[in-house]
């Protein structure tokens, strides 16, 4: 049987897209000729990045303390890296800016950038610089009552090559504010910059709190924002609702500036917009999709090909089992999507000492397709992992790659 799953069916989306969703996904999977007990193929055949020397899969990047031995807790990734947002900029020569979160030794949490003229950054340009923290950001006006920032994180960054290198407004960047006790209050914030270092004051994005229809929500969190076709809402955002017990669904808003937002699921009636994508009963999202990622890949006359979503998920609470894997599905519009049956990346072998870095749980995908070359990859997929490792203490997150088509 065909191993696909339509997840979320959009009253108002014609029957013909989800004919084609449908068609394009038992195409995708295979189907005929294996028993029932076989393993379902991968949706996407990705490769991770190892060290070519030993063969063993390693991050791209890695916090401060295991990689550098003059490092000290007030650095701001000492502890961990976690949540990549890449951007390739081909008017730079360290073209590959990858913004990401980082947390120094007493729990902080900003956000940095390396750059290199490679992909997989074996050598960088930019070194572990931090661009943006607390201090940078805005009061949260809650009720009337200011809540100081406590943390800048989950980055996700967009060029626009229509102003030139140096200008501001090149790059924009929506990230999630902390604010409040341990940042348990979050907000989403946008800012831009001609440099990608230096970032203008981040102002509150607005309309992003959903209606009844995605559960009893308590934050918004995990911004990933891509360029659509539309004269009137040339941005998407795709964002995870987190709810009270745990569980999380993805929604998607539409704005003109990137500021005002509009929580919208494709089907404009005027309703209450409801989630986009939900977990799959008796899969392996079940229990919680979230931090999503998404892309639009259109062909050289700029036509749409289709959208892609990568994704975080689990199968059970995190209370019970927080192993987590990435998951895949696409859409014909940015709103009614179609998921496999399978994770498309899963964690490495946990068999292997000493533990590989991404042996227990994946974590925050971030998608890019580069331009098209000869044998070059359709997808660069970066990812957070964490050790299989005894001691809690001791999985620690960080960036790894994977590509592939």
């Amino acid at each position: 049987m065909p191993q696909w799953k339509s997840l979320i069916t959009v009253p108002g989306i014609s029957s013909f897209h989800t004919f084609v969703g449908l068609l394009a996904l038992f195409v995708m999977a295979g189907c005929g000729g294996s028993p029932p007990s076989a393993p379902a193929p991968p949706p996407l055949a990705l490769s991770k990045h190892r060290n070519l020397a030993t063969d063993r899969v390693e991050p791209v990047l890695s916090d401060r303390l295991t990689a550098d031995n003059s490092s000290v807790p007030a650095d701001f990734d000492y502890l961990e890296v976690d949540s990549p947002s890449i951007v390739d900029d081909d008017q730079r020569p360290d073209r590959w800016m990858l913004f990401y979160e980082g947390k120094d030794g007493v729990g902080n949490i900003s956000i940095g950038l390396i750059t290199s003229n490679e992909e997989d950054f074996p050598t960088l340009t930019v070194d572990r610089m931090q661009v943006m923290n607390g201090a940078s950001m805005p009061d949260l006006n809650v009720n009337g009552t200011l809540i100081a920032p406590a943390g800048a994180a989950d980055p996700t960054v967009l060029l626009d090559s229509s102003f030139a290198p140096g200008v501001d407004g090149r790059y924009t960047m929506w990230f999630e504010g902390l604010y409040g006790v341990a940042g348990l209050t979050s907000a989403i914030l946008r800012t831009t910059s001609g440099d990608g270092v230096t970032w203008g004051n981040p102002v509150f994005c607005t309309g992003l709190e959903p209606g009844a229809s995605f559960g009893n929500v308590v934050r918004v969190v995990d911004p990933s924002v891509e360029r659509t076709i539309s004269p009137t809402a040339p941005l998407q955002m795709a964002f995870e609702a987190e709810r009270n017990d745990l569980s999380s669904v993805i929604g998607m808003a539409v704005s003109s500036d990137g500021i005002a937002w509009t929580i919208d699921d494709g089907v404009l009636t005027g309703a209450a917009a409801s989630p986009v994508f939900t977990g799959g009963p008796g899969t392996f999202d079940d229990f919680a999709v979230q931090a999503p990622s998404i892309a639009r890949e259109v062909d050289t006359s700029g036509n749409l090909i289709e959208w892609h979503l990568f994704y975080e998920a689990l199968r059970v609470s995190p209370a019970i089992d927080n192993d987590s894997v990435i998951g895949y599905a696409t859409s014909l519009d940015g709103f009614s999507w179609s998921g496999f049956l399978i994770p498309v990346l899963d964690p490495s072998s946990d068999l292997v000492a000493p533990p590989l870095f991404d042996s227990d749980d994946l974590k925050h995908p971030s998608v890019m397709l580069p331009e098209p070359e000869p044998m070059g990859p359709r997808f660069l997929l970066y990812y957070v992992g964490d050790p299989e490792v005894p001691l809690i203490t001791d999985e620690v997150n960080r960036i790894g790659l994977a590509d592939g088509s």
